[in-house]
């Protein structure tokens, strides 16, 4: 019970997963605060008197209340900074090395099917007296042409 749950958990996708999902956690949270210390009170500046409710990015809808697309503009600059860096970071590098080990299995497979070839003719060139086809044949000489002159005069 407990192998195959082992199996299963030592699968280089799973782990993966675990790894990325412990990693991506931390780091949202690192960029969350990024975002929440620099760059929304910099997005704030934009055009916001001081205790202001309306703004270039705040929408006054009445009755007090705003909308604030401040909070909006933050979470998409959240996002890609977090897209980039996965992809960068993590994703980039990672596929350059499966590229890498695909180019290395292809390259072992074609050695071994180079060496088949290869054991496969040295085979057939021992069987065979160094000839291809096997069986030798004569050929008559030919009666008329140049060749034919030229055996005649000889």
């Amino acid at each position: 019970m407990f192998k195959g749950f082992k199996e299963f958990l030592s699968r280089g996708n799973i782990v993966d997963l675990a790894v990325a999902v412990v990693i991506g956690t931390a780091f949202t949270a690192l960029v969350t605060k990024f975002t929440d210390s620099i760059i929304t009170p910099l997005i704030n500046r934009i055009g916001v008197k001081q205790q202001s409710d309306v703004g270039i990015l705040k929408i006054g809808i009445g009755g007090g209340q705003t909308i604030d697309l401040n909070i909006l503009l933050s979470a998409a600059i959240n996002f890609v900074l977090i897209a980039a860096v996965v992809y960068f970071f993590v994703v980039l590098p990672y596929n350059t090395l499966r590229k890498r080990g695909e180019v290395e299995q292809a390259d072992d497979a074609q050695i071994v099917l180079l060496t088949e070839i290869r054991d496969l003719l040295a085979q057939s060139d021992g069987d065979s007296s160094g000839k291809h086809g096997g069986a030798t044949t004569t050929t008559p000489p030919p009666e008329h042409g140049p060749r034919a002159d030229a055996e005649s005069q000889t």
